[in-house]
C-alpha cells in the first residue's frame, strides 16, 4: 500500500501481540435485516445469497451451489423474486445452469422490476431454499430522491480478525447500499501478512499458500463467502464493488505487481486473468457485455436526480508502475550531487504528464459522465475510488515523534530507519495513491470543474480513516473525501501498539502537515455510514470497538457534513 515501499507484513506486526487493549463490549447479535442470511451447513447453499449492481429496472443476484462428492459436471437452480418475505407475491422467477465452468456459482440480471422499490429473492435446488436476500431497484432517473444511505468498506482480511464491521451493518436495517472498495480478499498464505490472529482462532487461509492459480482464487472466495457475517451483510442489501489490489496480488499495476514473480509464480497476465475470472464468478456484478473487457470495471449507477455514482478502476486497466524511491535512490549518499540529481529525476517522472493511472479510455469516459450528470442537474456525484485522492505529504516522523518512541521503533523495526529518511525528502507519504500520479488527478479535477459537478470521492486501502479536502494545483476546492478503515486489516498505529508504543501518535501526525487532511485517524476497524439529501452529504465514521473477540459494540467516533460550498467540512453533531 506505502509508496515508500512499506511491505504490507511491516504494516501487520500487530498482529502477533495478544488481545491485550481490546475494549469490552456488549453482544451485538441480531438477524441480518430480519431475514435468514445463513444456509444450512449440509444443504448446498453454503455460502449465502447476494445482490448488486442496482438500475431501475433490474439488480443482480447471486448465490452458489456446492455440489456433492460425485455430482454431474452441471446444475439447475431456482429463482424467485418477490414483493414480500413470505414469497406470497412472487412477480420474477426462473432457472439458471450452472457447473464447473463457473465453479458452480450463479448469477442472474434479473429484469423488468419497478424503480426504488424493496424486493426479497431466494434460490432453490431440489427440496433446498437458500436464505431470503433483500435488495432493490434503483430510483428512476428523472425521481425526485430525498435520500440515500450508504454504508462504505474495504479491507476485509479474513486471518486479521472477525468480521464484525460486515455484522455491524447487516444488523442496521436501514442501509440502502453497501459500497465495498476492494480489497474484499487478500491473497497471502498462512504464515502472510496479518495471519498470526487468523491461526490462534482457526481463520487460516484456505488454500494455506499463495494464491495464484484459478482454483486457488475459488478456494480463497469459498472461504470468504462461508463467514455468516459477510454473508449477512451481502443479505441485507444490494452491494457495489470495484477491486484493489489484493484481489490479484500486493501493490498490482497494468503489466506487473510488487508481490509477483514471473520466474516462479508464471506469467503476470495469466495470474490476473485467472483472478478477473474468480471475481467474476463469485461477485455480484454484471460480466462485461459480449467482447468487453473484464478489466474495465468502471461502471456508473443513477441514483434519481439525488446521486450518480460511478465506480473506479485504479489497478490493472492504464496504472503505470508506482515509482520506488528507496530503488531510485539506493547507494547513494544523502545530500550528495548524485543523490540530488537522483531526486530530482524522481520528481519528474512524479509529475510527467503522461503518466497515468485510470487510462485514457476510463478518463474520457469519467469525463463524459461528468458532462452528463451536470446536463441533468445531479446533485451529488460519488466516486468509488480504491486509493487516498488527497495529497498528504509524508510526515516529518523524527520531527514529529519523541526520541525514546523513534529509538524503540528503529530497535523493534531496523527497516523503518530508511523510511524515516526517505520521508523527509518532500515526498508524497504514499506513491501508490493519487499522489503518486498528480498529473492523473488534476485532469480527474479539471473534468470535475469543466461540468461544475459536487464531488465527493469515497475511498478505502490505507486501513485508517480520513475526512479530507479535494484541493486542485491552483488551490481551488473540487470536491471532498471520506476514507473508510479497514473491516480487519491492520495500520501503522496496530504496529506501533504492538510494539509497546503509543500508536494514538500517529493519525495526527500523518494529519498535521498535511492541510488537505482535516481528520486521520488509525487503530480502529470500522466503516462510513454516508447519508446524502440534496441539502447535503454527511459522513458518520463508525468504530468497532474489537475485531478479536465475537462480542463487540459499534459506535459513531466523529462525523463530518459538507454542503457543496466552498467552505469544505464541517465538524457535525449527532
Amino acid at each position: 500500500m506505502i509508496g515508500i515501499r512499506i511491505p504490507d507484513d511491516w504494516k501487520g506486526t500487530v498482529m502477533a501481540a495478544t488481545r491485550r487493549g481490546i475494549l469490552a463490549g456488549s453482544v451485538l447479535a441480531a438477524a441480518a435485516c430480519t431475514v435468514s442470511a445463513a444456509s444450512a451447513a449440509e444443504g448446498p447453499f453454503q455460502h449465502g445469497v447476494a445482490s448488486g449492481d442496482p438500475l431501475p429496472d433490474a439488480v443482480v443476484i447471486w448465490t452458489r451451489i456446492s455440489p456433492p462428492e460425485g455430482a454431474p459436471r452441471l446444475a439447475e437452480v431456482l429463482w424467485d423474486v418477490a414483493e414480500d418475505e413470505g414469497f406470497a407475491r412472487i412477480i420474477r422467477s426462473g432457472r439458471a445452469e450452472t457447473g464447473v465452468a463457473r465453479d458452480f456459482t450463479v448469477k442472474v440480471d434479473v429484469t423488468g422490476l419497478a424503480p426504488g422499490q424493496r424486493y426479497f429473492y431466494r434460490f432453490r435446488s431440489g427440496a433446498h431454499l437458500s436464505g431470503t436476500g433483500i435488495t432493490r431497484t434503483a430510483p428512476a432517473r428523472e425521481a425526485d430522491v430525498a435520500a440515500l444511505r450508504l454504508a462504505v468498506v474495504s479491507c476485509s482480511n479474513h486471518p486479521a480478525g472477525y468480521f464484525n464491521v460486515y455484522r455491524a451493518i447487516a444488523v442496521r436495517g436501514d442501509v440502502d447500499l453497501v459500497l465495498h472498495l476492494g480489497d474484499y480478499i487478500y491473497e497471502y498464505g498462512a504464515s502472510g501478512y496479518a495471519t498470526q490472529f487468523g491461526r490462534q482462532v482457526g481463520r487460516v487461509p484456505d488454500p494455506p499458500h499463495e494464491i495464484v492459480s484459478l482454483d486457488d482464487y475459488r478456494r480463497r472466495y469459498a472461504q470468504y463467502r462461508s463467514d455468516p457475517d459477510l454473508q449477512a451483510a451481502h443479505a441485507c442489501a444490494p452491494w457495489l464493488v470495484t477491486w484493489d489490489d489484493h484481489e490479484f496480488t500486493n501493490d498490482a499495476w497494468m503489466a506487473g505487481a510488487e508481490n509477483h514473480t514471473e520466474a516462479t509464480e508464471g506469467p503476470w497476465s495469466a495470474r490476473k486473468g485467472v483472478a478477473l475470472q474468480a471475481y467474476y464468478e463469485w461477485m455480484p456484478l454484471r460480466d462485461p457485455a459480449p467482447g468487453g473487457s473484464f478489466e474495465a470495471i468502471n461502471r456508473a449507477f443513477d441514483w434519481g436526480q439525488l446521486a450518480s455514482i460511478t465506480m473506479l478502476e485504479t489497478r490493472i486497466l492504464g496504472r503505470a508502475q508506482q515509482l520506488d524511491p528507496a530503488a531510485a535512490l539506493a547507494g547513494l549518499t544523502p545530500g550528495s550531487e548524485a543523490f540530488m540529481a537522483a531526486l530530482a529525476g524522481l520528481n519528474r517522472a512524479m509529475a510527467d504528464p503522461e503518466r497515468q493511472l485510470l487510462g485514457p479510455a476510463q478518463e474520457s469516459w469519467l469525463a463524459g459522465r461528468f458532462a452528463a450528470d451536470a446536463g441533468r442537474q445531479v446533485r451529488w456525484n460519488l466516486l468509488g475510488n480504491q486509493i487516498i485522492m488527497a495529497r498528504v505529504p509524508a510526515p516529518d516522523f523524527r520531527g514529529g515523534l519523541p526520541q525514546d518512541v523513534i529509538t524503540r521503533l528503529v530497535q523493534a523495526l531496523p527497516q523503518a530507519e530508511g523510511y524515516m529518511d526517505l520521508a523527509q525528502l518532500g515526498l508524497p507519504l504514499n506513491l501508490d495513491a493519487w499522489d503518486g500520479y498528480p498529473a492523473a488527478r488534476e485532469r480527474l479535477y479539471a473534468a470535475a470543474k469543466a461540468a461544475g459537478v459536487r464531488l465527493v470521492t469515497l475511498t478505502g486501502d490505507t486501513h485508517s480513516s480520513w475526512a479530507n479536502r479535494l484541493v486542485d494545483a491552483g488551490g481551488e476546492l473540487r470536491g471532498v473525501e471520506f476514507g473508510c478503515s479497514s473491516v480487519t486489516s491492520p495500520d501503522f498505529a496496530d504496529t506501533f501498539n504492538a510494539l509497546g508504543l503509543d500508536g494514538s501518535l500517529i493519525g495526527p501526525l500523518i494529519a498535521s502537515g498535511a492541510p488537505d487532511v482535516i481528520e486521520h485517524h488509525e487503530g480502529q476497524r470500522g466503516f462510513v455510514l454516508l447519508d446524502v439529501t440534496p441539502e447535503a452529504v454527511r459522513a458518520d465514521f463508525i468504530a468497532i470497538s474489537t475485531v478479536f473477540a465475537r462480542d463487540f459494540t459499534a459506535s459513531r467516533r466523529s462525523t463530518w457534513r459538507w454542503d457543496g460550498g466552498a467552505a469544505g467540512l464541517v465538524a457535525a453533531g449527532s
